[in-house]
């Protein structure tokens, strides 16, 4: 296998040695296929944006946008790049594919075998999985022609000026081939004026197949957090729509497209909080009748600006807590004070429906102690389930973040134990993806988000984790024969709830009979969730909540009954 990709890789690099992107493609660029290559999360449907904020640059400047969202695709998964590229079948000359960083090895392998059918097509990447390391990707992959750094709302249209020979030389924002060489353009400019920009180009996607809408209402994050690459992508700093724009383009999201709830997929939404006090005024004094759902943070929220985004239709929020320990917390720069957590997240539970209330673990300085604070914030939010869901996931070393750029020889492929709390996928664990971990594997400073960092104590902290995937395992296997709970699989009976929670004492069980609540609560609601009816519903949660529910449609009596009796036999 690993001969037979050397020898393809020579073919390719032969074929491509000496020709200018420019002079080699230099037809009238009057149509490109754009793929967003971004997997839906829990079988939940939701329109690509900065895909369609790129399609409609591209329509601006004549380019005819032959548009497509894999996620759709019924076979859709990221283990090979065998499906993406059944999937470009019949492309145009020019693909450019958006990815983030866990389908990045997926999209790299669908591309070499889309040069190798036919070389001649010029193949862009973009988005933020590329983005971290652009030139190394052109450097180990000689079947990428470029790629578009950061915003690409503007470098896109420069692109296509270099690919129609209207211009030469660098693009910020974009590296390219050049014959033998890179032409690497500065770091382009942030973009100061969304308004500008022309509305994601909706047109091109047929609604009826997504169940709810995006929007942003700003672009970028002010904090540093030391294990978040969206500083280094976007730089440090926000910049902001127009309340009365965006409120406007949520209210055509609700009325032409029919899609009542609508994720704020901005990386904080409540940065500025007197500016989402006005965003939620203005939704109230409209009458929208629109419902949203929002990424928080711990030390910006306050009962204040809680009702009133509850008022003004509020419905989930997203919180990045990371770490129980202060130690950890300051370590990465978090800015929140641990006596903060469990206060806010009570006082979220009054106000909103569904609070996803996220941990992280495995950090290079994280001690067991650390580890042990952290589990103890996130049983006592565990305790608050189903309105609370609590996540618990292994620390991945993104690219840009500046834990990696610390500790870029401490990563270690993660051991098969640790795949249930596994944030990207398990790239080594699967027998599907052959090909791509030999391609991870040759390349991981490319790829280090597939890793995880040596943590002190790690064996003791799996042994915690593991109790809490023994308890979820016997909360749910416990339907089999308890008439009781098997009651809570079909409607919310809160005294049995309560039962469930208050039956088990360490933290370790706790956090695993709150995920079993949640993954309840999730089981009753998914049509209600598949329709866009019900935010933040049990996702972004430990792979071993997400396996167990990523069919469509309600789970049934029976379907429990089968899982409960494979885990027990298992155990």
């Amino acid at each position: 296998m690993a001969r037979l990709m050397e020898n393809r890789l020579t073919q390719l690099t032969s074929l491509r040695r000496g020709t200018a992107l420019a002079a080699r493609k230099t037809s009238a660029v009057s149509a490109i296929t754009l793929c967003s290559a971004t997997l839906s999360e829990d079988g939940r449907f939701e329109p690509p944006l900065g895909p369609l904020y790129i399609a409609s640059a591209l329509e601006s400047v004549g380019v005819e946008v032959d548009f497509r969202d894999f996620q759709l695709q019924e076979d859709a998964h990221c283990f090979s790049g065998d499906g993406l590229a059944r999937f470009l079948l019949g492309h145009q000359r020019i693909v450019a594919i958006s990815c983030f960083v866990d389908m990045l090895p997926a999209v790299l392998d669908a591309t070499r075998q889309l040069s190798e059918r036919e070389p001649e097509t010029t193949i862009v990447l973009g988005g933020p999985g590329p983005t971290a390391a652009a030139r190394r990707i052109l450097e180990e992959y000689p079947w990428i022609d470029a790629i578009v750094r950061g915003e690409g709302d503007e470098a896109v249209i420069e692109l296509v000026e270099l690919l129609r020979g209207k211009r030469t030389g660098s693009i910020a924002g974009v590296i390219y081939r050049n014959g033998g060489n890179l032409v690497d353009g500065r770091a382009r400019a942030r973009n100061r004026s969304l308004d500008d920009l022309p509305l994601p180009a909706y047109h091109l996607i047929d609604w009826t197949r997504y169940d709810t809408a995006r929007v942003i209402t700003t672009r970028g994050c002010s904090y540093r957090c030391s294990f978040c690459d969206v500083t280094a992508l976007w730089g440090n700093r926000s910049v902001y729509r127009d309340i009365e724009m965006t409120v406007r383009e949520m209210e055509m999201l609700r009325h032409q497209y029919g899609k009542r709830f609508i994720s704020i997929v901005d990386d904080t939404f409540v940065l500025n909080r007197g500016r989402v006090r006005e965003f939620c005024r203005t939704l109230i004094a409209r009458r929208s009748d629109i419902q949203w759902g929002c990424f928080g943070r711990i030390n910006l929220m306050t009962a204040e600006l809680m009702a009133l985004m509850q008022d003004a239709g509020c419905r989930g929020i997203f919180y990045g807590i990371d770490s129980g320990s202060q130690r950890v917390l300051d370590r990465t720069v978090k800015r929140v004070r641990s006596e903060d957590i469990l206060p806010v997240i009570r006082l979220s539970t009054r106000y909103f429906e569904n609070i996803e209330a996220s941990f992280i673990w495995g950090y290079p300085f994280e001690s067991l102690a650390d580890f042990r604070k952290t589990y103890d914030v996130a049983a006592q939010a565990a305790l608050f389930a189903p309105k609370v869901n609590v996540q618990l996931h292994l620390l991945s070393p993104l690219p840009l973040s500046p834990i990696y750029q610390e500790f870029p020889k401490a990563l270690v492929e993660p051991d098969p134990a640790d795949r249930s709390w596994l944030l990207l996928p398990p790239i080594f664990m699967d027998e599907r993806a052959e090909r791509l971990s030999t391609m991870v594997r040759a390349a991981p400073d490319i790829h280090p988000g597939f890793y995880s960092f040596v943590s002190p104590s790690k064996r003791a902290k799996r042994k915690s984790l593991e109790r809490s995937v023994s308890v979820l395992n016997q909360v749910v296997g416990s339907t089999f024969s308890d008439p009781r709970r098997r009651r809570l699989l079909k409607r919310r009976v809160k005294c049995v709830e309560r039962e469930v929670l208050s039956e088990f004492h360490s933290p370790a069980e706790q956090v695993g009979a709150g995920l079993a609540v949640s993954f309840f609560r999730r089981c009753r609601n998914r049509d209600e969730f598949d329709a866009g009816k019900k935010p933040f519903v049990g996702t972004r949660g430990a792979a071993i909540t997400r396996e167990r529910g990523r069919a469509k449609g309600t789970i049934s009596e029976s379907q429990a009954n089968s899982l409960s009796r494979a885990k027990l036999a298992a155990q």
